[in-house]
């Protein structure tokens, strides 16, 4: 919120995402902040305003194949499918982007 400028007082704060956004759809709530995922998962339940400045604040959701992975081949393929065309399609239409 500080780096856009502005101040949060929320009435209460959930522990994910998830919880938030299950609040305004169920009308528990009448906003809240998610994540653009989230906000397209619920799509006609709720209805999406920018936040300038959002754009700035960016995820990061990397991908490794761990050092002892029971099947590092596998892991592997994982991770290069992941970064591939077709993932990345599938992860653009859920609303993430390359930073």
């Amino acid at each position: 919120a500080e780096q856009v400028g502005t101040t949060l007082r929320p009435v209460s704060e959930e522990g994910s995402v998830t919880d938030v956004l299950g609040k305004v759809t169920s009308g528990q709530a009448d906003a809240g902040l998610v994540y653009t995922t989230d906000a397209a998962s619920a799509g006609a339940a709720v209805d999406v305003i920018a936040v300038d400045g959002a754009e700035d604040v960016v995820n990061r959701y990397p991908v490794a194949v761990t050092t002892h992975a029971d099947d590092p081949d596998l892991a592997r393929a994982w991770a290069e499918f992941l970064l591939g065309p077709e993932a990345q399609d599938v992860l653009e239409a859920a609303g993430f982007a390359v930073p």
